[in-house]
């Protein structure tokens, strides 16, 4: 599945810098405040954003968008 999103804009907040992660994807993606994401540099630069599941978590299926909004 894949998604394509508007622009984010940077936000910095003391030594780090914030991107908003767009909602539908969170919810898809059964996150929620608190938890935690892996990010990625590829070769290209770009960045991989994909859940951190712990050892004892088993990772769910994500569910289909029924509707996308921005």
């Amino acid at each position: 599945m894949k998604f394509n999103f508007k622009k984010r804009k940077i936000q910095k907040v003391k030594y780090s810098f914030l991107i908003p992660l767009p909602t539908d994807w969170v919810n898809n993606m059964g996150l929620s405040k608190g938890k935690e994401v892996k990010i990625e540099m590829l070769d290209d630069h770009s960045l991989k954003i994909t859940p951190a599941f712990e050892d004892n978590q088993t990772k769910t299926e994500p569910r289909a968008l029924t509707a996308m909004t921005m």
